[in-house]
């Protein structure tokens, strides 16, 4: 399936989002749900009673090893594109975790994943300095918690636009994704999780692109082994240069 970048970029600068439909190999996506379920368990039996995104919804950081680490995810020349086109050219990854509602989770307050970059001017308009990309492991219906989104919001007043989407002046759209499909958004665009109403937990990645200048405290990440790092492309270990290389492994 062909895609056109020009029109994806243009559709986030717009609205604050675009989805590629079927666009991850699904083999891929598989292994990376086993792979996650193992994780999950562990973090559950640990983590369980202390939820870090809201009830019954987790945050988990994804390790850059197979089968979460798969090429397609972190080199993909069309997502690749439509990230240079708005961030510019030397690009990086800071990022690679998951979010996850379980049974009983609830609605997430609506929110931005970003602080302002100008702290004196927090509505100032400008370019996004970051933007992430979220694709599902599992089918995601109405019924499993998809990410709910106020399309346009990044260009407007953050806490006046929350008390609009609150008032029912400005509506938030359900993201029902399939296995394969890649959202790619602004995170500055009003957002929040749904309830998970099913059994079935519902992994969401994410990979976050930033701007060569664009830094944030990151305590979260995985160190990546170097028995990984060398089998990564040139292109994918300069996307990946603010990781630690843990030379042990």
């Amino acid at each position: 399936m062909s895609t056109d970048t020009a029109a994806c970029a243009q559709q986030i600068r717009d609205i604050g989002y675009c989805i590629l439909r079927r666009h991850f190999p699904i083999d891929a996506i598989d292994a990376c749900r086993l792979g996650f379920d193992t994780i999950a368990r562990s973090h559950l039996e640990k983590h369980g009673e202390t939820p870090n995104r809201g009830p019954n919804r987790h945050y988990i950081s994804l390790p850059i090893q197979p089968p979460l680490y798969h090429p397609a995810f972190f080199d993909d020349e069309h997502i690749l594109a439509i990230v240079s086109e708005i961030l510019g050219d030397n690009i990086l990854i800071d990022q690679f975790a998951s979010d996850t509602p379980f049974k009983d989770s609830l609605h997430q307050e609506i929110h931005s994943d970003l602080r302002p970059i100008f702290q004196e001017d927090p509505d100032l308009p400008h370019p996004p300095a970051l933007l992430a990309i979220n694709w599902p492991f599992i089918d995601v219906t109405l019924e499993h918690g998809p990410f709910q989104i106020a399309g346009g919001t990044h260009k407007l007043p953050k806490t006046e636009t929350i008390a609009r989407i609150e008032a029912g002046e400005i509506s938030l759209k359900s993201l029902p994704m399939e296995v394969g499909d890649v959202l790619i958004r602004d995170p500055r665009c009003l957002h929040r999780g749904s309830p998970n109403v099913t059994d079935t937990p519902r992994p969401v990645a994410v990979i976050s692109f930033l701007r060569s200048w664009y830094t944030r405290e990151r305590v979260d990440a995985h160190p990546i082994s170097q028995s990984v790092w060398d089998t990564l492309s040139n292109r994918e270990k300069q996307l990946m240069r603010r990781f630690v290389i843990d030379e042990s492994q």
